[in-house]
């Protein structure tokens, strides 16, 4: 397959990400789906060894980036391909942001910089008998946010395991209920709530009504919730294009009381249920 400009954008994402000791900020001592894919990084992304490719991934791994191959095949020429990047820095600090398990799916959250820009990044994968079966993602270029107290994907890290993840997965659904039915969702916002999506900030709207904008058309496909943290794959239409739309909530008392989102626009030529 050619590389193309997403492709090679995907790359760079995951050569940076897996940051030698690629230590995320999680607590993930004892979720093995989590440590998993958190190993592949390091060490077939950051270590680039692809004798370890069958390892880590299924025969018929399915990717749902349209720019990549199919089966091991895809994973191996990218690996090949970072072979003729320089290596990532000794002390290169990971940037894994969040990392979200929910039964077979594992989400993370990455802040990427290269070559003087800056991406966010939400890769979604599908494991089964400890084995990456499927991978989806989204790609956002960042603007600068140097001096900004709240950027796109600071904020809180650490998962509260002590919270319910059923419970954050049904607020979020709730809320999402509420939109799609066209009525007021402003109840399911904490009165502390930090948005970190600059479009919903500078939209002076808030997010419920941000989200419920006209002609959006949000279609939900998951909810993978790990204790107060819910993350959201879903698609929405604006100015006539289809984008791939992740997100990231944190729940407290019932409400959201955080958010994260990543969108990209589906490439022309592609079907948009084809990258879900």
């Amino acid at each position: 397959m050619k590389i193309t400009q997403v492709f090679t954008l995907g790359i760079c994402c995951i050569l940076i990400c897996a940051a030698r000791d690629a230590k995320s900020q999680t607590c993930m001592d004892t979720i093995t789906n989590k440590q998993k894919v958190l190993s592949f990084y390091k060490q077939i992304v950051g270590q680039r060894k692809t004798e370890l490719i069958p390892e880590f991934t299924a025969e018929d791994y399915k990717q749902h980036n349209p720019t990549v191959k199919q089966g091991r095949a895809g994973i191996t020429e990218m690996v090949n391909y970072l072979k003729t990047l320089p290596p990532p820095p000794q002390d290169a600090k990971s940037p894994i942001i969040r990392a979200i398990q929910d039964g077979d799916l594992v989400v993370t959250h990455l802040d990427i910089s290269f070559l003087g820009r800056r991406m966010a990044v939400i890769d979604l994968f599908k494991l089964k008998d400890g084995m990456l079966t499927e991978h989806w993602d989204a790609i956002q270029p960042l603007p600068d946010e140097s001096g900004k107290t709240i950027t796109a994907t600071n904020g809180t890290t650490e998962i509260d395991h002590n919270a319910s993840a059923e419970n954050s997965k049904l607020i979020v659904e709730q809320f999402y209920k509420v939109i799609i039915g066209k009525q007021s969702a402003n109840r399911f916002i904490d009165t502390a709530y930090i948005e970190h999506d600059a479009s919903v900030i500078t939209s002076g709207v808030g997010l419920a009504d941000y989200l419920a904008g006209p002609e959006r058309a949000v279609k939900i496909h998951r909810i993978i919730a790990e204790g107060n943290f819910a993350a959201v794959q879903s698609q929405f239409n604006r100015d006539g294009k289809t984008f791939v739309f992740y997100e990231i909530f944190r729940v407290a008392n019932d409400k959201i009381a955080e958010h994260w989102s990543v969108e990209q626009v589906v490439p022309d030529g592609v079907i948009a249920e084809d990258m879900f």
